[in-house]
């Protein structure tokens, strides 16, 4: 990917990081590897983008036992956060880190929103 693309995606990434219940994202090929990220200081983003990646693969494999289901989102809740992981296309995830009491339905539209840039700019 050329530094055009890298820096149009950092932008959609700091656009979501704007809202207040988001504390990090990050897009992650389907093998986790890091594409891009906007995250703490103190996560790893690398291995962030891994164990997303294995996890959305983990429950796509799981669901593949289902005839005509396709996993549109996974949501994993901890003590104080979430963690959203979300299809961009068949090679890209977008991984979403918020506040725990959030409210979903005004986070969706923004992520959804994002996903439709992201695809435009990696399909460049």
């Amino acid at each position: 990917m050329d530094n055009l693309i890298f820096e149009n995606l950092k932008k959609e990434l700091e656009r979501l990081e704007d809202f207040s219940e988001i504390i990090g994202v990050a897009i992650a090929n389907r093998n986790g590897l890091l594409i891009s990220s906007k995250l703490p200081r103190d996560i790893d983003e690398r291995k962030f983008a891994a164990m997303a990646a294995t996890m959305f693969s983990g429950i796509e494999t799981a669901l593949s036992a289902l005839e005509n289901e396709q996993i549109n989102n996974f949501t994993v809740e901890f003590n104080d956060n979430q963690l959203i992981i979300l299809g961009i296309n068949e090679k890209a995830i977008i991984v979403v880190l918020l506040n725990y009491n959030v409210n979903l339905g005004l986070i969706f539209i923004e992520i959804e929103e994002s996903i439709k840039n992201i695809q435009k700019i990696l399909n460049r």
